[in-house]
């Protein structure tokens, strides 16, 4: 056999793999050294390209830097422009490449040098140093040209991204601006001037175009507009407009007002608050002369067409809108023969403006309800909902300049222009010639409507009228637009020579009881209840709500300005019916949506309703009208309006919150007696009778009355304050007093209390001139004073819940927050005669004033001594740092008026307030006006009636109408008892001062007299022979027996006296006795 082979397989495998792992290892080792090789390169080419850009970057430092001192005296010295020209082009690339890695400080203060460097060169003499070099350079012109419209993006860039955090950001935006304006400017280029001729003109000309409409391409204007804004919130506007002006207007120069270009403009630059202002003031040249080419007119033809301006205005909020329409007014303003031509393209201008503002306002207000969006408040236009631009400039100077802006829509010579405007008619009995000579314009335009009777179809169709409704639309959309200048719009419109009287002629002439029956019937049969006759009367209404807000009682009682006192008569009885007829008709009408809901929303309800209520309020305080003036004829003689409110019937109730006046007073107080019973039966089901009695009953000490009694009651619910509380008071002598409270003690502690609380030493009240109560200003030194305020309101309300009259008198205008009527402007300039007597004197001077009120130096702010340090309160914000004028005077002694009687004292108000709530509901408040809450507190102010008295005894004990007794007590108080003693007379017998409200035969218990013998107990009751005897005067009772009273009945005990000397004497010692409940 052959031997056995070794196994060479294996080891050829090993081999094979050995090979390849050796050929693997070279090929890695040579890939790791082509990696280091590729590595090397790398780094050594960063490492010479770092040591290149950091040579580049010094030397741009060496060379540029100096241009960044603030002072350009201290400029290092030019090199020739050929030097220069490639370091601009290594600074574009180095600035490019590092402004993507790196935003830095020093990459900033590089960009500043270059700027500097290039716009101090341009205005140099010599072209061998000036930037301009390049551009004679056949070699480098189209580098030149390059880089200078890249260079000009760049810093297009920076000044849209710039936000002005710090002076070098200021610094470097004011460069900028700078350049752009001397890149673009050839006239500036001092270098050229020698040598320019006609053709080297035309080439710089053609050059500065060709970077206008570089810059144009790349967002110029807007890009402008946000740097403006920017340096307006840090009021440094005066430094940059010269520049951005030039450029903004170059644009428009250059494009020959193209529609585009002027559309633009008007979405960028004139949303820049008083921009035309500020050009105007600074004598910007180029505004001058682009002026003079009727931008103005340019504008207003694309502003008049309502399309073309919807269009433009798609992305602009409200508030740019409203700065829009101010540099409009002032680019109208400033050339009176260009607007006289252009009126009437003006005036559609205005109100398509005014349509989109309105828009925006009511698609805000929907948007801002639904998304439950906050509402950022401007001090033009109010409280804004929605998005907004965030351009709610807080420089309140620029708001100033702008509200100055808007003063020219209500200037003088304005209103005469629109009403010289309203085409003269073939029927008008003078031309438009004639009117123009007569000296006053308004009166001669409304005269051509007074010659004849203005009918419902003359209202609709003449042409005159039309015009006239069209003008008071105008300021009717400008005041619901500016909200916040509503008042001097106002003020300036109420000064006009005879608008407000010519108004008033208007209205009467439409028929009688103004025109009422004609209004109602174009308001009936217009779907829509809208018509421009309704913007004429909204104007009127609403000069008429400020004349009743700011005419003070001399001026309208006596002086009887702008309005006689019975022209005030006469449109009261007109709004009162309109505004109850308005009511009926929406609620007659079948529609979908609910009336009520309709009504608030109808802005000519709302007018006229708000303008009625504050009529109302007006003559509540001192009258000008009969008293059944505001009563309505068929509401008063209407059984059924009682039934209608007790089955809940809407448009009954809707009637009695909305217009309440329409009913009696007494009848007021009758259905607020309804109410309270019926809530007093839905809170007593809720509470169980155990419950109801464990909760209810209080101990008070008489000696800590208040404090017991706040500690106590403080923090009971509204279900126990509604239900009876029972009161035992403690006497000195730490023992209950004698006597079960069924009322009478709890009537006795609620008038104890207030007594207490309202006692201005206490130092929660103080008291006025005229000896009523407001909240005391240093009532917040007190500890806990808001929860005393909150509490003392709960006893109040408590009062008038359970009918209980007080002995106090409260301040008008303390009352009139109780009232919750949204958007009443009510004056409280009268208010302030009994409570700051010297502060009314001087708000009275500056009213009269005929100067200057400016030179006074008066600001919306106010100077008060807390704690002996004078401290400054604005009355508006920023109110210190606005001045007052003769403009809006009226409005400074309006708003002073206010924080003298409720800004103080506001918080003191809002806790009384809510607690006098938490029992009387507001809709009941609602139903009376400020005297009559008054008179709902503190009961009939008037002497108390006798012969009521007489008419609705009770008489007990043997007791009759002709008992001698009876007729010496009856003798007593009318011939020897004063007022004074009347009064404590009735508080004796039914612990209230006061008389009902509804008179006395509402008093129940009624007022009951029992006679009382000398030798019968209090308790014993009427046996036969007593009342016989009594009545026969038989055993009268002996000389030393007092008086006595049950406060709880009602009930007057009388001893049968001898003589009427002694029934004076005992009962005069009785009622001044002042001992309380312990005395019957």
């Amino acid at each position: 056999m052959f031997p056995k082979k070794p196994p060479t397989d294996i080891n050829k495998n090993d081999f094979l793999h050995n090979l390849d792992e050796a050929r693997e290892a070279r090929r890695r080792e040579k890939q790791m050294q082509q990696a280091a090789i590729i590595i090397q390169k790398t780094v050594r080419g960063y490492l010479i390209r770092k040591k290149y850009r950091d040579y580049r970057k010094n030397e741009l430092k060496q060379i540029f830097l100096g241009f960044t001192d603030p002072n350009p005296q201290k400029y290092p010295s030019l090199q020739l422009a050929s030097t220069m020209f490639p370091h601009l082009q290594h600074f574009l690339l180095y600035y490019n490449r590092m402004k993507v890695k790196n935003n830095s400080t020093d990459l900033q203060q590089l960009l500043l040098g270059v700027l500097n460097y290039i716009s101090t060169s341009l205005i140099i003499d010599d072209i061998k140093y000036s930037h301009l070099a390049a551009f004679f350079n056949k070699e480098v012109n189209a580098q030149w040209m390059k880089f200078n419209q890249d260079f000009m993006i760049v810093i297009l860039k920076v000044i849209e991204t710039t936000e002005l955090t710090t002076n070098d950001d200021i610094k470097l935006i004011i460069s900028s601006l700078n350049y752009l304006y001397l890149i673009t400017d050839c006239q500036s280029w001092k270098a050229l001037q020698k040598n320019m001729n006609e053709l080297l003109l035309k080439t710089m000309l053609a050059l500065n175009r060709s970077y206008l409409i570089h810059l144009g391409q790349h967002n110029l204007l807007k890009t402008l507009k946000i740097s403006m804004i920017r340096c307006m919130h840090r009021r440094l506007e005066s430094s940059i407009i010269h520049n951005i002006a030039t450029l903004a207007f170059k644009l428009l120069l250059n494009s020959d007002f193209n529609r585009t270009h002027l559309i633009l403009f008007s979405q960028t630059i004139l949303i820049i608050p008083t921009f035309i202002t500020m050009c105007h003031e600074s004598s910007h040249k180029l505004f001058q002369m682009i002026c003079q080419k009727d931008l103005f007119n340019h504008l207003i033809c694309i502003y008049s067409i309502k399309e073309a301006f919807v269009s433009l205005s798609e992305n602009i909020d409200i508030i740019e809108l409203c700065y829009m329409l101010g540099n409009i007014v002032a680019l109208a303003s400033i050339d009176l023969n260009q607007l006289e031509a252009m009126k009437q393209p003006f005036i559609h201008c205005l109100f398509n403006i005014l349509d989109v503002c309105r828009q925006r306002q009511t698609s805000n207000e929907q948007s801002g309800k639904q998304t439950k969006m906050t509402s950022v408040w401007h001090p033009i236009i109010g409280h804004v909902r929605g998005k907004t631009s965030g351009m709610t400039v807080s420089n309140q100077e620029i708001v100033q300049r702008v509200i100055i802006q808007y003063k020219f829509l209500w200037s003088k010579s304005f209103v005469n222009m629109l009403f010289e405007s309203i085409p003269t008619t073939s029927s008008g009995n003078q031309s438009l010639s004639t009117a123009k000579k007569e000296t006053n314009i308004i009166r001669a335009k409304f005269e051509k409507l007074f010659h004849s009777k203005t009918t419902t179809d003359k209202l609709t169709t003449d042409e005159l009228t039309q015009s006239i409704c069209r003008i008071t639309t105008f300021y009717q959309k400008l005041i619901q637009i500016l909200t916040e200048l509503r008042l001097q719009i106002l003020c300036a419109l109420s000064l006009q020579d005879s608008l407000i009287s010519s108004l008033w002629q208007f209205l009467n002439n439409i028929g009688s009881t103004c025109g009422l029956k004609e209004l109602l019937k174009i308001y009936e049969t217009n779907k829509e209840n809208y018509h421009p006759i309704f913007d004429l009367l909204q104007l009127f209404c609403n000069l008429c709500s400020y004349l009743a807000t700011v005419l003070d009682e001399e001026e309208m009682y006596r002086e009887q300005k702008y309005l006689t006192l019975d022209s005030w008569s006469q449109f009261c009885l007109f709004l009162n019916q309109f505004v109850y007829r308005l009511i009926r008709i929406e609620f007659e009408r079948t529609i979908t949506t609910s009336p009520k809901l309709k009504l608030e929303n109808n802005q000519l309800y709302k007018t006229l309703h708000q303008l009625l209520i504050l009529l109302h309020e007006r003559n509540s305080r001192k009258s000008f009208t009969p008293d059944s003036h505001w009563l309505i004829r068929e509401v008063k003689s209407s059984s059924s309006f009682m039934a209608d409110l007790e089955r809940d019937d809407s448009c009954a109730l809707y009637l009695l919150e909305q217009i309440p006046h329409i009913l009696t007073f007494k009848d007021r107080v009758k259905i607020l007696q309804m109410f309270i019973e019926h809530d007093k039966e839905k809170e007593c089901t809720e509470v169980s009778p155990l419950r109801h009695h464990s909760r209810n009953y209080y101990e008070i000490h008489r000696t800590n009355l208040f404090g017991d009694a706040f500690r106590a009651l403080q923090n009971a619910s509204s279900t126990i304050w509604k239900n009876t509380i029972r009161i035992s008071f403690i006497n000195q002598q730490g023992l209950a007093e004698a006597g079960i409270d069924q009322n009478g003690i709890f009537k006795e502690f609620i008038q104890e209390v207030t007594r207490q609380a309202f006692d201005p030493a206490f130092n929660l009240f103080k008291v006025t001139e005229n000896r009523t109560l407001y909240p005391s200003p240093i009532s917040d030194r007190t500890e806990n004073y808001l929860y005393l305020f909150n509490f003392i309101g709960k006893i109040l309300g408590k009062a008038v819940y359970e009918q209980i009259v007080l002995d106090i008198e409260l301040a008008p205008f303390f009352l009139r927050h109780f009232i919750s009527r949204k958007n009443l402007n009510y004056s409280c300039f009268d208010d302030l005669m009994f409570l700051d007597r010297d502060l009314y004197n001087n708000l009275n001077f500056i009213k009269h004033y005929d100067g200057d009120v400016s030179s006074l130096t008066l600001t919306y702010s106010i100077d008060e001594d807390v704690l002996g340090e004078m401290v400054t309160y604005d009355i508006i914000p920023c109110g210190r740092h606005i001045n007052v004028t003769n403009d809006d005077k009226i409005v400074y002694i309006h708003r002073m008026s206010v924080y003298r009687t409720y800004t103080r004292i506001k918080n003191q108000i809002k806790m009384f307030s809510e607690g006098f709530k938490t029992l009387m509901k507001p809709e009941w408040i609602n139903m009376f006006s400020v005297p009559e809450l008054q008179q709902l507190i503190s009961g009939e102010s008037s002497d108390i009636d006798l012969e009521d008295l007489k008419s609705n005894i009770v008489y007990q004990g043997g007791y009759h109408r002709t008992h001698p007794v009876i007729k010496w007590l009856w003798q007593t108080l009318e011939q020897d008892f004063s007022r004074e003693e009347r009064a404590l007379f009735l508080r004796f017998v039914t612990s209230s001062s006061r008389a009902p409200l509804l008179g006395f035969r509402s008093l129940n218990p009624p007022f009951t007299i029992r006679c009382l013998e000398s030798s019968e107990h209090e308790e014993e009751g009427d046996s036969l022979g007593r009342i016989l005897r009594n009545m026969v005067t038989i055993n009268r009772t002996s000389s030393e027996r007092l008086p006595s009273s049950s406060t709880c009945f009602n009930l007057l005990k009388l001893p049968n006296y001898k003589t009427r000397r002694i029934l004076l004497d005992k009962l005069r010692y009785a009622i001044k006795a002042n001992a309380g409940f312990e005395l019957s």
